[in-house]
């Protein structure tokens, strides 16, 4: 039998549920990429370059600040990994 305490516990710690994104999926192509990386390039590096700047550089149709967002994250993990194991 469970405490009070016990059942407070599993009763605060509900999963949130997913909510999907309103945009569409982006699919990056190898240009589209490149534009990407280049956008960070002029702006000084993935550490300092903000999602709104490497939008505003890229200039292209369809691509939202939610989508340059997670591209961004992803990219910062991938230089961060490629640090580490020296690449």
């Amino acid at each position: 039998m469970m405490s009070s305490s016990q059942n407070y516990i599993v009763s605060a710690t509900r999963i949130r549920p997913y909510v999907r994104s309103k945009n569409p999926r982006l699919r990056w192509s190898e240009e589209l990429h490149k534009s990407f990386v280049l956008a960070v390039e002029r702006l000084g590096g993935e550490d300092r370059a903000t999602p709104k700047m490497i939008l505003q550089l890229m200039d292209v149709k369809g691509v939202t600040i939610s989508h340059v967002k997670s591209h961004l994250q992803m990219y910062r993990s991938m230089k961060h990994e490629q640090m580490i194991h020296g690449m």
